[in-house]
């Protein structure tokens, strides 16, 4: 049975709470009477009671100055967004307070409460006024009247001003606009403020909001919190020794001169304590010491694989690519968890039983544990919790879990281990011999390779083809790029599937296409694949030569190549490339793609969607009489079993190439070509409206 629980629209049914408002009858587009049923994903009260009062304000604001008209799916997409973001601020506060060990620090809490009191006055007053707080400024006069201390105001003003010039710049109203872009909310002034002030409003709940996250820290000594401090910011913190048997055991009393405010904006430095660890150890377990072993060899602990790793990074150079050092970097953060689960501290502790911990690991953890950021952050245990949850998720609605790793990524981790291992061993450091046999998953049989990817013929693919990116769309924004309208944009959507289609490259060899790429021959245009600026190539015999396709020609492609170039892009697809973040093309692609093809095929929609397409386009020469070791030059593979075509030979020619393709159907004779329409925010080099914050370079 539900029970609610004192904020309004708040429920709990068992031990997880639901946000259940009714909609209000503003919205014209949902049905009279209509709720919304909105699971918070948590059964903290504290938590769900700061969620649901953020969800009702952002209603309640929504009914009385919306000028759009929003669906109920709007609504929900936009209340899953704020609660998300708040649940994943919330959690990551927390982690960061237990791992820098400052959590009983009322130094710490009041440099939250300074830069919380910052954001209150952004959301409050807006971006477009200066407050000096000072004298009789209105800004001052609220943070008095709120019970702000007034020796901290000078700190709040440093953080407010430094916050303003941020929410000032372009950089800022890109994201407002990202985020308005992603719930198809109409780009309004009044739009954007609202935003805005849902943002700084947000930040400033989470930072003020300190009974939980600071639940260690003597509130007496603080003036936020209705005492006064006791001792200085960077105080020396030295070992006291005993007083003498016949000394006074009263302190004795001190008068500690009071920081000025101005000082709070400096952050403080970590106090050099000496920890005394009084729990007992078991007799077989080794020191931790930078000799720990009774051969005298060094061992590195655990909490410092991390950097190990990044040496080992740096070690492969030019071997690795960006994205294989990330997932090195991953299993090493994740074995690193499990072994602190089993409180191993150093290399010289780690057993072969351990590397089995790791693999039974990978098959109680969810599926896309690395695509979410709230799960990345996760320990060992609570990613385990996470599947099981999942788990009984899945066999209450009979469906299938996304729970446990596939084989082939195991084989993938257990390879970098094997990597990271081997890194530590060459190094010098005591580690345990090491086996793989039993726990890594076998590869699959050639035969079984075969069975197992869906080849689709030319006319299996042609649905795509008549789909609105080539038809005519409703819009360019996300989501109506899908729907039937007038409008056909020329971008990595219109001419990569074409590409794909006749040529069946890997997915990044063409989406980290540059401008530079595109060349001329005596009988026609060419495509050169080879390591540029933006990407690199899988192997050696990656790099190659490409006819390009004369439909591609037909549809205008030259056209939309010098319109890129005369802009001044180094990408030939700069609409699969983020402001943000070194984002993998490829994968932008994957993401805009797919749901075109799903749109198109339906039911018959077949696994490795794209990928797919590559293996078609080989089938179908082989189908047609063409040598497989052309195909494999137009692949970029490199034939096997064969020493004159490995050794003695070099890849086809364009000639040969281009007579081979000639016996793939053309299947795009239907598209009618339309005047160059580029995007409009790459028309006009505008950040991509769909880019998100994140590490860049």
């Amino acid at each position: 049975m539900a029970v609610r629980h004192g904020v309004e629209n708040l429920i709990r049914r068992g031990n997880i709470f639901y946000w259940r408002p009714r909609i209000p009858a503003a919205f014209i587009h949902c049905r009279p009477g209509s709720r919304l049923s909105l699971s918070l994903h948590c059964s903290d009260h504290r938590k769900a009671q700061i969620i649901g009062r953020k969800l009702n304000t952002r209603l309640a604001e929504l009914k009385l100055n919306s000028k759009e008209k929003m669906s109920k799916l709007q609504l929900q997409k936009l209340f899953e967004h704020e609660r998300d973001k708040e649940l994943e601020r919330l959690d990551d506060i927390n982690t960061l307070a237990r791992r820098n060990g400052r959590g009983g620090n009322v130094e710490e809490m009041e440099l939250d409460l300074e830069a919380g009191w910052a954001y209150q006055l952004l959301a409050k007053f807006g971006t477009r006024v200066d407050l000096s707080l000072e004298n009789d400024c209105a800004g001052l006069a609220y943070l008095l009247n709120n019970g702000v201390p007034a020796s901290h105001v000078d700190a709040i003003r440093a953080n407010y001003r430094g916050e303003l010039t941020v929410a000032r710049s372009p950089g800022f109203e890109d994201g407002i606009r990202r985020l308005i872009y992603q719930f198809e909310i109409d780009d309004t002034a009044a739009n954007r403020q609202r935003a805005m002030s849902k943002i700084f409003e947000g930040r400033a709940a989470a930072l003020l909001d300190i009974e939980e996250r600071h639940e260690l820290v003597d509130k007496s000594r603080s003036e936020f919190t209705g005492g006064g401090r006791a001792v200085t910011r960077n105080a020396e913190v030295t070992e006291a020794e005993p007083p003498p048997p016949d000394s006074d055991p009263s302190p004795p009393s001190s008068v500690v001169e009071r920081p000025s405010a101005s000082a709070l904006t400096a952050a403080p430095k970590d106090p050099e304590i000496a920890y005394l660890d009084l729990t007992p150890r078991s007799a077989t377990s080794k020191q931790a010491t930078p000799k720990a072993s009774d051969a005298g060899q060094r061992v590195v602990p655990v909490s410092d694989f991390e950097q190990e790793s990044d040496k080992l990074i740096a070690n492969m150079g030019k071997e690795w690519t960006a994205e294989t050092a990330r997932d090195a970097k991953a299993l090493v953060r994740m074995f690193q968890s499990v072994l602190a689960e089993h409180d191993i501290e150093h290399s010289g502790q780690i057993e072969q039983y351990h590397i089995g911990l790791l693999r039974q690991h990978f098959n109680d953890i969810p599926t896309d544990w690395g695509r979410s950021s709230r799960m990345r952050v996760m320990s060992a245990p609570e990613l385990r919790a996470k599947g099981q949850e999942m788990r009984r998720a899945a066999e209450a609605s009979g469906t299938k879990p996304k729970v446990g790793l596939a084989a082939a990524t195991i084989r993938k981790h257990l390879g970098n281990l094997q990597h990271f291992l081997k890194h530590l061993k060459g190094h010098g450091f005591e580690i345990e011999s090491w086996t793989f046999e039993g726990i890594r998953p076998r590869k699959p049989k050639a035969g079984d390779i075969r069975q197992q990817q869906y080849k689709p013929k030319p006319q299996d693919i042609v649905p795509i083809f008549a789909s609105p990116i080539y038809r005519g769309s409703l819009d360019h924004l996300r989501g109506k790029r899908r729907k039937p309208g007038s409008q056909v944009f020329h971008d990595s959507l219109y001419y990569l599937p074409i590409l794909f289609t006749y040529l069946g490259p890997r997915r990044k060899e063409f989406a980290g296409l540059s401008v530079d790429d595109i060349a001329k021959d005596e009988d026609g245009y060419v495509i050169l694949l080879r390591t540029n600026g933006i990407r690199r190539l899988k192997t050696a015999q990656s790099k190659r030569l490409l006819p390009m396709p004369d439909e591609l020609i037909r549809l205008g492609f030259l056209d939309y190549y010098q319109a890129i170039k005369g802009l001044g892009y180094e990408a030939l697809f700069p609409d699969l490339f983020s402001d943000k973040t070194d984002n993998d093309p490829g994968d932008r692609f994957y993401d805009t793609f797919v749901p075109v093809m799903q749109g198109a095929l339906g039911e018959k929609m077949w696994s490795r969607a794209i990928h797919a397409l590559r293996h078609g386009m080989a089938d179908t020469l082989k189908q047609a009489g063409v040598s497989r070791e052309v195909i494999d030059d137009i692949s970029g593979r490199l034939s096997e079993g064969s020493e004159t075509n490995t050794r003695y030979t070099n890849p086809a020619g364009l000639p040969l190439m281009r007579e081979a393709l000639k016996h793939y159907p053309v299947i795009t004779a239907g598209i009618e070509r339309k005047p160059l329409q580029l995007l409009p925010w790459v028309e006009n080099r505008q950040p991509p409206p769909w880019a998100r914050a994140g590490k860049k370079g």
